[in-house]
């Protein structure tokens, strides 16, 4: 059985508790529900400048959206 120095902590036990503090702090993504349309996009509901299309992103899928953007194509 190992026995660990806890007085000056290895590169590696900092590594695995960054790892688990970063696990452990992530918060659950809730899918976005705000509006996506030209004349309201984003959570701050600006209007697409003429040309350009308001897109959800970073993807399509609405279980995985974060938000929605004006883009040009």
């Amino acid at each position: 059985m190992q026995v660990l120095d806890c007085t000056q902590p290895t590169n590696m036990q900092l590594t695995k508790l960054l790892i688990l503090f970063g696990i452990t702090a992530t918060p659950a993504m809730t899918a976005y529900t705000g509006p996506c349309s030209v004349t309201q996009c984003g959570a701050s509901g600006v209007a697409c400048p003429r040309g350009y299309l308001c897109v959800p992103w970073p993807s399509f899928d609405p279980a995985k959206r974060e938000g929605c953007t004006c883009s040009y194509a």
